[in-house]
C-alpha cells in the first residue's frame, strides 16, 4: 500500500461515509452494517484540515447562514442506445431547495458503486437511519440497462440527493443516462452548489476534462469564484474516478490528477470524494508532486483534529455502496 495512505482496516461490512460539517470541524461518523463473512470492511473516516483559504473565511463562523442554492453548470456525448429499454422518470428526486433552513452544522452521506443488491438496501437503510441533510452518490449507481431499481431503493432519501455520474451511468446506454439527467433535472453532468458555508463541486470524469475543455473551464472558473467568497469555509469535490489509489482493481487516474490536483491545491480544496474501486481508502492531507505525480507530498500524517492544521487536500475512495468489495493488494 502506498505510504501516503493511512492503514486501512478491511473486511466485513457495507457502509457509507457520514460527515458532520460545522463551523470549525468536519468529523466523520463511519457506520458499518455487517455483510457476509469474508467481505471487506471499510476503514474509519476522518476529520478536516483547515485549507487556509482567502481572507475572511473564518471556520468559526456559523456553517449554515446561507440558504442552499443549486447552480447546475456539460453534457456527455454518448452514442444513442440501439436497444429500447423501459425506463421511468422519477419526479421529486432533485434536491428540494425550498424551505431548507441551514443551521450551525449539518451532515451528509456519500458512497458510490451501489448496484441493486441486498447490500445496497442495507446501505440505504444505514443512510436513512443517520438522517443526513445531503446524500452524495459518487457514481456507478446502476449496473443495469435501467436505473429503475436504484431509484426505487433510494426513494427514502429523495429530495436530498446530488448525483455524480460514473462509468456505468454514462456508458450503458442513452436511455439510462437520460433517466438520470431528467430525474435530477441536470443541464450538465458537472455542476456546483453551496450548502451553508460549504461549497460542493461535482465533476464528471466520464466527460472530457482536459485543460481547455468545457468542464475544465467550468471547474477553474467555479473555484476562482468560490475562493473569493467570504462566506465559504469548506470546498468539497466529487469525482467518480480516483486521482490516487492503493493497489486495487483500478489504478489512480494520472491525467485527472495532473490536471486538477494542482488546481485544487491552488484554490484550497479540502476534500475530494471518489468511487470506482469497491473499497474504502483515504489519504493524509497531500499536495501535488511536480516531480512525480504518482507520489504526492504528505503535508501532515495525523488522523484527527484536521481543523487545527493547514495545507493539503484529503482524497477518499468510498466505493462501498453495495457492490462486492475489491481487495487491497498492497502491504
Amino acid at each position: 500500500m502506498l505510504t501516503l495512505y493511512q492503514k486501512i482496516a478491511c473486511i466485513i461490512g457495507f457502509s457509507a461515509i457520514f460527515l458532520v460539517v460545522s463551523s470549525n470541524i468536519l468529523v466523520n461518523y463511519e457506520q458499518t452494517i455487517q455483510a457476509k463473512p469474508g467481505k471487506d470492511k471499510p476503514g474509519k473516516g476522518q476529520g478536516k484540515d483547515n485549507p487556509g483559504k482567502g481572507q475572511g473565511k473564518n471556520k468559526n463562523d456559523n456553517a449554515r447562514d446561507n440558504q442552499p442554492k443549486v447552480e447546475p453548470k456539460v453534457e456527455p456525448k454518448v452514442e444513442p442506445n440501439k436497444i429500447q429499454v423501459e425506463t421511468d422518470i422519477y419526479n421529486g428526486f432533485a434536491f428540494d431547495t425550498d424551505g431548507n433552513n441551514v443551521s450551525k452544522s449539518f451532515n451528509f452521506a456519500a458512497a458510490g458503486d451501489f448496484g441493486c443488491t441486498s447490500n445496497t438496501r442495507k446501505t440505504v437503510e444505514n443512510m436513512k437511519k443517520n438522517d443526513p441533510e445531503l446524500v452524495l452518490p459518487l457514481g456507478d449507481l446502476s449496473y443495469q440497462k435501467s436505473a429503475n431499481c436504484w431509484f426505487d431503493m433510494m426513494s427514502p432519501l429523495k429530495n436530498k440527493i446530488f448525483i455524480t455520474l460514473g462509468y456505468h451511468d454514462v456508458n450503458d446506454g442513452q436511455a439510462k443516462l437520460d433517466q438520470f439527467v431528467k430525474s435530477f433535472e441536470l443541464d450538465k453532468p458537472y455542476y456546483s452548489f453551496d450548502y451553508g458555508k460549504v461549497h460542493f463541486l461535482v465533476m464528471a470524469s466520464e466527460s472530457p476534462f482536459v485543460n481547455g475543455s468545457d468542464q475544465y473551464n467550468f471547474v477553474k472558473q467555479d473555484l476562482e469564484e468560490t475562493t473569493n467568497k467570504k462566506d465559504v469555509n469548506w470546498i468539497i469535490v466529487t469525482s467518480y474516478k480516483p486521482f490516487y489509489s492503493s493497489p486495487s482493481k483500478h489504478t489512480g487516474e494520472k491525467e485527472l490528477r495532473s490536471v486538477y490536483h494542482p488546481l485544487f491545491e491552488k484554490h484550497g480544496v479540502d476534500l475530494v470524494l471518489h468511487a470506482h474501486n469497491h473499497n474504502y481508502q483515504r489519504t493524509y492531507p497531500i499536495s501535488f508532486n511536480l516531480n512525480d505525480g504518482s507520489e504526492p507530498i504528505v503535508k501532515h500524517n495525523f488522523t484527527t483534529d484536521y481543523n487545527n492544521h493547514t495545507g493539503g487536500t484529503i482524497f477518499a475512495i468510498v466505493g462501498t455502496g453495495g457492490e462486492s468489495f475489491y481487495p487491497l493488494d498492497g502491504t
